[in-house]
């Protein structure tokens, strides 16, 4: 009876358009890590040619973004390591994750350290953003409400920021400032907005890598 009875409500389910979720792979089993009590898959290699950590979510809602933002960088970095041209090894990439949450997103960033054995080495990051309440993902874009001027205030604020930082006056450049190209990398977190700036992106590459945090009070409303 139990067994009809589940035929019937699957059957029911189906003429509804449900259907049982599926996982989504996580990628931590096929990159060989394991999953710790803190949410996340940890991986260790040491070979040869290279060393490599990666931490990284499990449970993030767009899953399959992140494993394969992580399964290619990891991939790219093992195979320049194995190249027969590669000097002065053994190779080292550091990936880690920090998630932040609110009651109606959930954010990744990812900071990538890597040294393939020239002067100095080099770091970026990546994010990842979600709506939850929309069920896609945020971009910067579909960040700010509608009829609003967001880089009006980011960009004094960021300014501030770097230079109060770097101890130089006026750091950023009002086109690159105003730019919204130059603020894809972001997290949101229940009192600030975390930007992320690459060697580059605003300043000068001798300036660095930046993450800045700017309050989210003293910035336009969010569309969440």
């Amino acid at each position: 009876m139990a067994r009809l009875w589940l035929l019937t409500a699957l059957l029911a389910a189906a003429l509804l358009g449900w259907a049982p979720p599926v996982a989504a792979a996580d990628g931590c089993s096929d990159l060989g890590g394991t999953r710790t009590e803190d949410g996340l898959c940890r991986t260790h290699e040491a070979r040869t040619d290279y060393e490599l950590n990666i931490a990284f979510p499990v449970d993030y809602p767009d899953q399959g973004a992140i494993t394969e933002f992580v399964t290619t960088t990891r991939d790219r970095f093992v195979e320049t390591a194995q190249d027969r041209r590669a000097h002065n090894r053994p190779y080292r990439m550091e990936i880690q994750a920090t998630e932040h949450r609110t009651e109606t997103t959930r954010s990744v960033a990812f900071e990538v350290y890597q040294n393939v054995g020239g002067a100095h080495p080099s770091s970026w990051y990546q994010t990842f953003n979600y709506d939850l309440a929309r069920q896609r993902p945020l971009t910067f874009e579909t960040l700010f409400a509608p009829e609003t001027r967001p880089l009006d205030a980011i960009y004094p604020l960021v300014q501030r920021a770097l230079a109060d930082r770097l101890d130089v006056a006026d750091p950023v450049s009002p086109k690159a400032g105003l730019d919204a190209a130059n603020y894809q990398s972001f997290a949101v977190t229940p009192e600030e907005l975390i930007f992320y700036f690459d060697r580059g992106v605003l300043m000068a590459g001798a300036a660095g890598a930046h993450a800045v945090a700017l309050p989210r009070d003293q910035l336009p409303p969010l569309a969440l």
